[in-house]
């Protein structure tokens, strides 16, 4: 009995070696994983492959990828499949790696495949740049690869559009055109050598960025009547910065300091500075960002500085021209100051910076020891402002001491050179004019500046002749002046004796 049970059992050993010597232990050949992709609007990640060629594939295997191990995560027992959507995908936070394998009927398991991953974008919003900057990690696929990165946008829950694209080995990419308060979504496609793609997930972001001026005009640079400059800016309404600083320079390019930093919500800056350089000045406004740096700068405002200059009986005025509006300069309006107030004189084209004043037309009127002078700029159409004006710094010239006396005159009564008196450039305190023959008899004497000889003596008109005058003047400054020569009567050919 003990020998028949020993027997079974011998044959029933015997019989499973030989079963267990007989199943198969071959594995697989490994697929090759040809993309994975990623849907922008659900965030699931899906992998395609190509089977490796066993005739024993029972389905597949697929697996998170991480530093050269596999971790699987689901087996799909379907042998032709090539095919995967992970619906569980974290592509959204990260990017993802995979590999897949094959599995046979004896579950045996291939070599894990190629690796592929994930592209995932994410991004910063500058708010210093007003600049959104986005990032993402390469596709690494050697075959294909990557010809390009395209980038496509939606703002507020609109259609994507391209927005631009990279080269396959720049991975960057920055936005400096959008609307602020609006929500903008981006994506990225990796175009591939053999024509297909990769898709990244979807990285949407809120541009919660005050709005910046889109223009700031510089309405004005005047000086006032204690030479300090007056300032005013006016910047885009529908701005919404609120930081501004004015900025000063004596060159039109470089060299530009800080003035004042202003805290404002209004369209309007006006600013008053008492520190004005010599020379001409120039201001500029900027909007200042949340990191103290310019957004945009308004155009270039400019003093008006004046020189001054004597030839024989005339000032010469020279200016500069007032720089950058964007009207610019329709006329210049010069002032003239001899008796204690200022009094238009002129008026030239905005394109004339110089002019002649002629001191014999006005040297009667002075009550002062100097002659000043002033320029008033009006500017153009300009879009942004009503026209402005700007008045120039006020310059002085010291009244000459001079006595300008004709050498002939024509007593005709025809109204024209009828008298004969000197023109001086300053109001005498004390005077006398005499007018003798050239035998010196005292033909007109005259202790009134004002008044001139008619050519009569008494109520006899004198012949045409040569006369000799005398002039002696005291100026406002104590100075006497004494000159002396000749005058030529002259009567025209119809004019009776």
């Amino acid at each position: 009995m003990n020998n028949f049970i020993r027997g079974i059992v011998y044959s029933f050993l015997l019989s499973c070696a030989c079963y267990l010597s007989a199943q198969d232990t071959e594995r697989p050949l490994p697929p090759e994983l040809d993309l994975v992709t990623v849907d922008p609007l659900t965030g699931h990640t899906t992998l395609y492959w190509t089977a490796g060629g066993s005739p024993d594939v029972a389905g597949y295997v697929i697996y998170l990828y991480n530093e050269e191990e596999g971790y699987a995560i689901d087996t799909i027992y379907q042998p032709y499949a090539s095919l995967y959507t992970n619906t569980s995908s974290n592509a959204a936070y990260y990017s993802e790696s995979y590999v897949v394998a094959a599995i046979d009927s004896s579950d045996n398991i291939s070599p894990l495949s190629n690796f592929l991953n994930t592209i995932f974008i994410h991004g910063e919003l500058d708010t210093c740049a007003h600049r959104i900057d986005l990032i993402w990690n390469t596709y690494q696929s050697e075959d294909p690869v990557v010809s390009e990165y395209r980038i496509y946008y939606s703002f507020n829950g609109n259609n994507y559009d391209y927005a631009g694209s990279t080269s396959g080995d720049d991975t960057a990419f920055s936005i400096e055109s959008f609307e602020s308060y609006y929500e903008y979504c981006y994506y990225v496609e990796a175009s591939l050598s053999n024509g297909s793609s990769s898709f990244s997930n979807t990285f949407c972001i809120n541009t919660d960025l005050p709005v910046p001026p889109s223009w700031i005009n510089a309405d004005y640079a005047s000086i006032d009547d204690d030479g300090a400059v007056e300032l005013s800016f006016t910047i885009d309404p529908v701005a919404q910065y609120t930081r501004y600083r004015i900025e000063r320079s004596s060159d039109t390019l470089s060299g530009f300091t800080h003035v004042y930093e202003i805290y404002s919500t209004d369209s309007r800056i006006e600013y008053t500075d008492y520190m004005k350089p010599e020379g001409i000045a120039y201001y500029r406004l900027a909007a200042l960002n949340s990191c103290d740096e310019p957004i945009i700068y308004s155009n270039l405002a400019s003093t008006i500085n004046i020189n001054l200059s004597i030839d024989t009986d005339f000032i010469e005025l020279h200016w500069n021209g007032y720089y950058k509006w964007h009207g610019g300069v329709s006329t210049y309006r010069i002032f003239r100051n001899i008796s204690g107030f200022f009094e238009e004189i002129a008026t030239v084209s905005g394109f004339d910076t110089t002019f002649t004043d002629d001191m014999k037309t006005f040297i009667y009127e002075t009550s002062q020891g100097s002659i000043c002078y002033r320029i008033l700029a009006e500017e153009g159409y300009n879009p942004y402002y009503e026209d402005a004006i700007s008045v120039s710094d006020t310059k002085c010239i010291e009244q000459p001491v001079n006595i300008f006396v004709p050498n002939a005159f024509t007593p005709d009564n025809n109204s024209i050179n009828d008298i004969f008196k000197p023109v001086m450039s300053f109001t005498p305190v004390r005077y006398k004019m005499i007018i003798t023959n050239r035998a010196g008899i005292i033909l007109f004497r005259t202790n009134d500046h004002l008044e001139g000889w008619n050519g009569l003596h008494g109520n006899i008109k004198l012949p045409e002749d040569v006369y000799i005058w005398l002039i002696e003047a005291e100026t406002p400054e104590g100075k006497t002046i004494t000159q002396t020569g000749t005058v030529t009567i002259i009567f025209n050919q119809d004019t009776p004796l």
